[in-house]
């Protein structure tokens, strides 16, 4: 079976984690968008949510680290 993982954006900064996880699921989605964290102001990175890799390419389908399928 495979897995399927999606593709998140994050701030790098462990101190931003917190207030982050504060935010409502709705309002997170709309920060998707974001090129900088409005905590920190720090750049923003897409992940891959299985593993918490780095994704460089937002085109890609599969995670290039653990192989997971990005949902549509």
């Amino acid at each position: 079976m495979e897995n399927k993982a999606h593709k998140e954006k994050v701030c790098q900064e462990h101190d931003c984690a917190e207030q982050w996880q504060e935010l409502t699921s709705e309002a997170r989605d709309q920060c998707a968008s974001f090129i900088y964290c409005p905590f920190c102001a720090n750049e923003m990175i897409t992940r891959c949510s299985a593993c918490g890799e780095g994704i460089h390419d937002t085109g890609f389908n599969f995670c290039p680290y653990c192989g997971s399928g990005f949902e549509e």
